[in-house]
C-alpha cells in the first residue's frame, strides 16, 4: 500500500513587519517540506532565509535515512557558515540568521530536523503532540540560529500514519495561538485550516511574519497541492 499526503500552505507578512523574512519550501513531489524564519532586520533576514530555502530546493535527496541524515545537516552547517561569513563584513555587525523546521516523508520513514523556535506538530487521534523542543532559554532568547555562534540541528524519526495531519508553524503563528486552537484547526478541513489559522493569528495581532504548511497523510491517493501567499 502506497503512502501519499496532501499539502497546503501560507504566509503573511503580518500586521507590522515591513517585508516577509520567511520562506517555504514545498517538494511535494519527493516528500519534503521546509518552513525558514529569517532574522536580521530589512535586506538580511530576507536574505537568509532565501540562501537556505534555494538551498534545500536544489538538494538531490538521499534515499537512506542515515544519508538523508547526513546530507540535511551537511547542507544546514554549510549555509550555517555562508551566513555567518556575510554577516562578519556587514558594517557595524550585526545578527544574520534564520531559523528551521524540515520534514521529509518516504515509504518507509519520516525525518524531523530543526533549528530554533520553528515547530512542527501532529495531529492524530484528536491530540496535538509537537514533536519539536525550541531552542530558546530561560529569558525565551534562542540559542540556536543558522548564521551565528555554535550550530547543531537537532533530528528526530517518526513513525507515519495514514491519517495524519502535521503542521509545521514559525514563531509568528504559534506565538499568537494557542495549542488548543492549532489543535481545533486541524481538526477542521485542511482547507479551513489553512485559511483560518492565518486569518485568527493576524487578528490576534499579527506581530511577526507567519508561515505554516499543513500536511495530510495518506494511503492510495494522489499528492496534491494548495497554496496561499497573500
Amino acid at each position: 500500500m502506497m503512502t501519499s499526503w496532501q499539502r497546503w500552505s501560507a504566509t503573511d507578512i503580518g500586521n507590522r513587519r515591513a517585508q516577509n523574512e520567511d520562506a517555504l519550501v514545498c517538494r511535494d513531489y519527493d516528500g519534503l517540506w521546509a518552513v525558514i524564519d529569517g532574522m536580521g532586520g530589512i535586506n538580511a533576514g530576507n536574505v537568509a532565509s532565501a540562501a537556505l530555502a534555494h538551498a534545500i530546493e536544489h538538494m538531490e535527496l538521499k534515499s537512506s535515512l542515515p544519508d538523508a541524515v547526513d546530507q540535511i545537516e551537511d547542507l544546514v552547517l554549510a549555509v550555517h557558515d555562508q551566513l555567518h561569513d556575510f554577516a562578519q563584513q556587514e558594517i557595524p555587525r550585526r545578527t544574520l540568521g534564520c531559523t528551521l523546521a524540515l520534514m521529509r516523508l518516504t515509504q518507509t520513514w519520516g525525518l524531523v530536523v530543526w533549528v530554533g523556535d520553528v515547530r512542527l506538530y501532529r495531529w492524530r487521534d484528536q491530540a496535538l503532540t509537537r514533536l519539536t523542543q525550541d531552542h530558546l532559554d530561560a529569558s525565551h532568547e534562542l540559542t540556536r540560529l543558522i548564521g551565528d555562534g555554535l550550530l547543531l540541528p537537532d533530528f528526530a524519526v517518526v513513525r507515519v500514519q495514514a491519517g495524519d495531519r502535521y503542521l509545521l508553524a514559525s514563531d509568528g503563528l504559534h506565538n499568537e495561538l494557542s495549542d488548543a486552537r492549532l489543535g481545533y484547526w486541524l481538526a477542521q478541513a485542511p482547507e479551513l485550516a489553512q485559511r483560518e489559522l492565518v486569518a485568527e493569528a493576524l487578528a490576534a495581532g499579527g506581530r511577526d511574519n507567519l508561515s505554516l504548511i499543513i500536511l495530510e497523510v495518506e494511503t492510495d491517493a494522489i499528492s496534491s497541492s494548495r497554496s496561499i501567499q497573500p
